[in-house]
C-alpha cells in the first residue's frame, strides 16, 4: 500500500510540473559504458538532499550533470525553487523532450550537449547521480578545479567514484541514506 501511495505522489509531482510521467530508465547512448543509463533521482531522495542534507540557498546556481528527464529540477520547481538551473543531457532525444517540457520555466535551461564541451562557469552547486565512469569523473574533477571565480559544491548521489575526490584538492562528507542502501557525498573544493 505504501508503494502505491508513493507512486501516486510521484506521478502527481511529475504531472504538476512537466505534464508527463518521468519514471523509468533510459538506456545509455554510449555502447562503451562511459556514460551510464539515465535513471531519475527519487523525489524522497531529492527532498532529503536539497532540503535537509544540503539546503539550497536562493542564490545557488544549480547544475545537474546528466539531468535526463529533469526529475531533480521537477521536484525543486514543485517545491517553489526559483534558482537558476542548468541541466546537461547528452542524449538528444531525452534532452529535447525535457527542454520542451520545462520551457515555460525561465530559470531552467536544458543543454543538449556534453558538459565538457561547454563547462559552466557560473554554477556553484553541481548535482550528480553517478552519470559516468571513473575516467570521466577524473575529467569532471579536473574541470571543477579549473573554475577560477568560485569553489563549487558537488552533491554526489550514489558516489561510486568517490575515491577521485580523496586528495588535497577536495574535502567530502560521505553520508548513509537511511532505509535506502545508498550513500551520498557533499564534496567541497579546498
Amino acid at each position: 500500500m505504501l508503494n502505491v501511495i508513493r507512486t501516486a505522489k510521484n506521478l502527481w509531482i511529475d504531472i504538476s510540473v512537466q505534464k508527463a510521467f518521468l519514471g523509468g530508465r533510459v538506456k545509455s547512448i554510449d555502447g562503451t559504458k562511459i556514460i551510464y543509463d539515465s535513471v531519475g533521482t527519487p523525489y524522497n531522495i531529492t527532498r532529503l538532499i536539497f532540503f535537509e542534507l544540503y539546503p539550497i540557498k536562493e542564490t545557488d546556481i544549480l547544475i545537474d550533470v546528466g539531468c535526463g528527464k529533469g526529475r531533480v529540477f521537477n521536484y525543486l520547481l514543485y517545491r517553489g525553487a526559483k534558482n537558476k538551473m542548468i541541466g546537461y543531457e547528452i542524449n538528444s532525444t531525452v534532452a529535447n523532450k525535457t527542454k520542451r517540457r520545462l520551457s515555460k520555466y525561465k530559470n531552467v535551461e536544458i543543454r543538449c550537449e556534453d558538459i565538457f564541451d561547454n563547462f559552466p562557469a557560473e554554477g556553484n552547486v553541481f548535482y550528480l547521480f553517478n552519470p559516468f565512469n571513473h575516467e570521466m569523473m577524473v575529467s569532471f574533477s579536473n574541470a571543477i578545479l579549473k573554475m577560477k571565480s568560485i569553489k563549487p559544491v558537488i552533491l554526489y548521489f550514489n558516489p561510486t567514484c568517490i575515491d577521485i575526490f580523496n586528495n588535497e584538492n577536495f574535502t567530502y562528507e560521505l553520508i548513509d541514506i537511511p532505509r535506502h542502501y545508498y550513500k551520498f557525498a557533499i564534496i567541497r573544493v579546498t
